[in-house]
């Protein structure tokens, strides 16, 4: 649903309305990625001109509406007109959906990307029928933390709580015993406020938008899990975790998601991921402040791939040929809020810019 938005204009809501209801959430979103994996991407994004780790979005709250604007891309959804549009600020365009068509569009991806999945897999068949065979399983659990840790956010304070949720992996070959085969981690570093401002009229939307859109996304979230994995219990996870979450009190002001990989015969570290992410910042601290010049396009990437080559063959040569396995850090998403402002939101906040042409929405292909 992130790339979808929009409202036709509420007739029946009055500019003053409004502004007597609305608040303004400015937030800030950071992506990481480890390793030499992250090198390169962080690379790739220079090239184009983008930066990963500087992304600032404003979010409008106003009544039953809400707007989601980043640089080039707006999201507005209208709870009462059950209507979602996305802008695009540099094509000049727009896309208006129902609620309604929206999860006929995600049930059509999710169909399609089940396609594509089955399609993938009569290749790799055709093409190596020796390949053993075999089921891969998920299960998960979830453990909640409140630490105790308090930290001031946009000038609020919040708790710090740790939600770690484990997806673990076993696979059974054909005609053998199932073995665990290592899990994934996904650990959720929240700041919760019971003092931001914006609780009430964030509470007041969700109400809304959840009678209006909670049966008709419905499709759109199975078909999401669908794409991910086959295995429903995927699904449970993330929404065990999020009743867990439902229990402390507050909204979220800065959430930190680590995606992390443990081998089967290791129990996940937290500090690991922490310690990871500290080094991966100050090594980009110490990146931005180093003048020398450095090669761009495609010579500076190859030289990137061979320099992340050199350093694994270095260590794979000092455990004897082959490192053992350990846990390993993918990514991170932050999100954190900056600032919050009450007593209104522009007048116009959820038109459609002047002079914006609307574009019909494409049938997605998948997920």
């Amino acid at each position: 649903m992130r790339a979808i938005a929009r409202t036709f204009l509420f007739v029946a809501t009055l500019p003053s309305l409004l502004t007597a209801q609305g608040v303004v959430v400015q937030s800030n979103a950071d992506v990481r990625l480890f390793g030499a994996l992250g090198s390169i991407a962080n690379m790739a994004a220079r090239m184009g001109g983008a930066d990963m780790h500087n992304m600032p979005s404003t979010s409008y709250i106003a009544g039953h509406k809400m707007k989601i604007e980043s640089t080039n891309n707006a999201t507005i959804l209208d709870a009462d007109a059950g209507r979602v549009t996305s802008i695009d600020m540099k094509q000049k365009s727009y896309t208006s959906m129902t609620f309604a068509e929206m999860a006929a569009a995600m049930q059509q991806a999710k169909q399609s990307a089940q396609q594509e999945i089955k399609a993938d897999k009569a290749k790799a068949a055709a093409k190596d029928p020796t390949a053993p065979q075999g089921d891969v399983n998920m299960k998960y659990k979830v453990s909640v933390e409140r630490p105790g840790q308090h930290d001031k956010v946009a000038g609020y304070d919040a708790e710090r709580v740790f939600i770690t949720i484990t997806l673990e992996g076993e696979a059974t070959p054909e005609g053998g015993k199932t073995e665990q085969v290592g899990s994934m981690v996904l650990l959720m570093d929240q700041w919760m406020s019971k003092d931001a401002p914006q609780i009430a009229a964030m509470q007041n939307f969700q109400r809304a938008y959840a009678a209006k859109a909670g049966d008709a996304f419905r499709a759109h979230t199975e078909g999401m899990q669908a794409a991910f994995a086959s295995d429903p219990r995927i699904k449970e996870g993330f929404a065990a975790a999020a009743k867990e979450l439902a229990k402390v009190p507050g909204i979220s002001l800065r959430s930190v998601t680590y995606v992390a990989l443990v081998p089967a015969a290791m129990t996940f570290d937290r500090s690991l991921v922490l310690g990871d992410a500290s080094n991966q910042a100050a090594a980009d601290a110490a990146a931005a402040k180093d003048d020398k010049p450095k090669q761009g396009g495609l010579r500076g990437m190859f030289g990137a791939l061979k320099s992340a080559a050199e350093d694994a063959s270095k260590k794979a040569d000092k455990n004897g040929g082959s490192a053992p396995a350990k846990q390993a850090t993918m990514m991170s998403v932050t999100n954190q809020v900056t600032s919050i402002t009450t007593g209104g939101v522009p007048a116009g906040t959820f038109d459609i810019p002047a002079g914006f042409r609307e574009v019909k929405p494409r049938a997605p292909s998948g997920l």
